[in-house]
């Protein structure tokens, strides 16, 4: 995996970071890693946007059965992972909301309070399939953007046909980058952490002090 910084020769294949053009990295974040982080400097680079939010979910609908560490861990981290860039800044909206958080209700709340805005949700590839089992996904696609970022392994030509259609049916509301991410996941970490074996370069050196130091993870069997 590249460095995280090393995206500024992006910079010139846009026309110049738009600070009205905001993305929006949702996530359950447990943990943060390595790979949302990239995620969000192709987004960045690429398509010009002039902050990047992230929005950790509270309690998420789509994951119920799976163990989500403590709200209060989870926004630590991502704190300590973005410290040290300022165009990425954390919303607890999500995790403040009583009950399951779905995006639709966010993007409203978001949409009303800063009208010209316009906002790009981040997602990996293999999200762009499930965009349609989203709670009134017809009016999210109407209130944001997506920009999708593969991961090594996944079929680009099938990707791109899901993104055609559903272009052809909302609107040019889907775009695909160019650069890919890692292919890292969050259960992957937790797996590591739970066999003390934890790989270097998956999340950053604070973050896997701070998931030993507070034993995030000891309740994962």
């Amino acid at each position: 995996m590249r460095d995280l910084t090393e995206f500024s020769h992006l910079q010139t294949e846009h026309l110049g970071i738009k600070p009205n053009r905001i993305g929006l990295l949702g996530g359950t974040f447990n943990p943060i890693h390595n790979g949302h982080l990239k995620m969000a400097y192709i987004a960045l680079y690429e398509f010009g946007l002039g902050e990047i939010v992230f929005l950790p979910l509270g309690t998420p609908p789509h994951k119920r059965d799976d163990f989500i560490a403590n709200v209060h861990h989870r926004l630590e981290m991502i704190k300590i992972a973005i410290s040290d860039e300022k165009r990425f800044t954390l919303s607890k909206l999500e995790t403040q909301r009583k009950g399951y958080t779905y995006t639709v209700d966010t993007l409203e709340l978001l949409a009303s309070s800063k009208k010209s805005t316009a906002y790009y949700y981040i997602i990996g590839a293999d999200t762009i399939f499930e965009l349609e089992n989203w709670r009134n996904y017809e009016r999210v696609l109407l209130l944001t953007d997506f920009i999708c970022i593969l991961r090594p392994g996944q079929d680009i030509a099938k990707v791109q046909q899901h993104a055609d259609r559903l272009n052809e049916r909302f609107g040019h509301k889907i775009h695909i980058a160019n650069e890919w991410g890692p292919n890292i996941s969050s259960s992957q970490i937790r797996s590591q952490v739970a066999a003390n074996k934890l790989a270097d370069g998956l999340v950053p050196r604070k973050v896997a002090q701070y998931i030993v130091q507070q034993r995030v993870y000891n309740q994962e069997v």
